[in-house]
């Protein structure tokens, strides 16, 4: 539905388009086919009006001072001899007042200017006539010469030509909108590909998008194959919190089971104790369950490490660790404060229980990544104990207090924001935990 209408406004658009284009163009030409015209015709006024004037000589009375003016009609006689011929002139002055023998014992009723120097006139039959004026001097006094010619044939060939100018706009807007059917039909097929290809991926049948819908469209398609991905992510780590929640609390409600079986009193500090655990249990579980998922918001890395520091000190005191830190003050990780937390936490922790003697901890910005690493002095992984580590619940040593879901978190936060935890041998010759995550 949504790419039916927006192929209707595209092809509404399209078409007001060309309709405007269309009328502005149309106008254009018919004015200047119009002036064209009119100055043709009026260069065929001022012709005449040439030969009208060399037919103007003194009046009789001419002699004794007067100031007449008298016009000879051609032996032949011409347009300006026939009467109603449409084809007038009129000769205006203080003292003279002639008109053409065409015009009879009519007149011209002027309509008003056309243009810069034509006139529109009504000639005695009601035809329309265009003329042209000049001013003339004629035995020594100005006068004012008009010519006019019939306009009939001017003004069929203008509605012929707006006749002409219609069939061509509804064949151009037919044409138009034609060609806008197709555009919109072709044009968004990528588009139509990309929905088809979403349904899909909601309904299971395919897990990303992919590419190949064109240049414009697949950027927008790698970004929501990066948002399905994430999303699944999302997911994956929330039934893994579920199963941590179920694997921490197994222990302590066995031993209330156990308790229970045996049918002994069990004393009431002991029960406060192991409800007290499973409490915090659930509450760490849910505070994690949003990781990943909420804003991203930037985060000073600088600042949480130091106060991670200080906090790691006071945790493993009784073991004497040296601890270095080397960070830049102007380094900022975009995402969760306490998924930042979180993985650092596990990381330094970690670090804390195993190293012998020597901690250090190290971030930096290397291209589009923020990258720390912590090194410690300890007995180190062997190469597959490295790549157990990162499993749940992978313990090496039973003797050092915890439950083996530490790294396994951190890299679990790690991957839903398209990062990931390496470990390696560390030139401490204990283990390097390096965290890489997008800027």
């Amino acid at each position: 539905m949504m790419a039916r209408g927006l192929a209707g406004r595209l092809i509404a658009l399209g078409l007001l388009s060309a309709c405007l284009i269309a009328l502005v163009g149309g106008w254009l030409l018919r004015s200047g086919l119009q002036s064209a015209m009119q100055h043709s015709f009026e260069q065929r006024l001022a012709e005449r009006v040439d030969t009208v004037i060399s037919r103007f000589s003194p009046g009789p009375d001419s002699a004794s001072g007067g100031a007449s003016v008298a016009y000879t009609e051609p032996r032949s006689g011409d347009e300006f001899s026939r009467i109603f011929s449409g084809w007038y002139w009129r000769l205006s002055g203080e003292s003279v007042a002639l008109r053409s023998r065409s015009l009879w014992d009519a007149d011209v009723d002027d309509i008003g200017p056309v243009g810069s120097s034509g006139l529109s006139a009504v000639g005695p039959r009601g035809e329309a006539l265009m003329g042209i004026a000049r001013d003339v001097t004629l035995n020594d006094q100005s006068v004012r010469l008009e010519i006019y010619g019939p306009a009939a044939s001017l003004l069929e060939e203008l509605r012929a030509f707006d006749r002409l100018l219609v069939a061509i706009f509804a064949f151009l807007l037919l044409a138009m909108a034609l060609t806008a059917v197709v555009q919109a039909r072709f044009g968004l097929r990528p588009l139509a590909r990309l929905r088809d290809a979403l349904a899909q991926a909601r309904s299971g049948a395919r897990e990303r998008l992919g590419t190949g819908y064109g240049p414009d469209l697949d950027p927008l398609a790698i970004e929501m194959d990066d948002l399905l991905e994430r999303n699944a992510r999302i997911v994956a780590r929330a039934r893994s919190h579920a199963a941590d929640l179920a694997h921490a609390l197994k222990k302590p409600l066995a031993l209330l089971r156990s308790d229970a079986d045996a049918d002994v009193l069990v004393p009431s500090a002991q029960v406060r104790g192991q409800v007290q655990d499973m409490t915090r249990l659930i509450d760490r579980h849910l505070a994690r369950a949003g990781s990943g998922a909420g804003e991203r918001r930037p985060v000073g890395v600088a600042s949480r490490l130091g106060e991670l520091l200080g906090l790691m000190r006071q945790l493993h005191a009784n073991r004497g660790l040296r601890w270095e830190l080397q960070v830049p003050a102007d380094l900022v990780w975009r995402g969760e404060v306490t998924d930042l937390e979180e993985m650092l936490g596990n990381l330094m922790d970690n670090a804390g229980k195993w190293a012998s003697s020597h901690v250090r901890v190290n971030a930096a910005r290397m291209k589009d990544d923020v990258v720390i690493t912590i090194d410690d002095d300890g007995p180190g992984l062997s190469e597959a104990q490295q790549v157990r580590a990162a499993r749940r619940g992978q313990r090496f040593d039973e003797s050092v207090e915890g439950s083996g879901l530490g790294l396994a978190i951190t890299a679990d936060i790690a991957e839903t924001y398209g990062g990931r935890l390496e470990l390696t041998r560390s030139p401490l010759d204990g283990l390097r935990a390096r965290l890489v995550l997008p800027a």
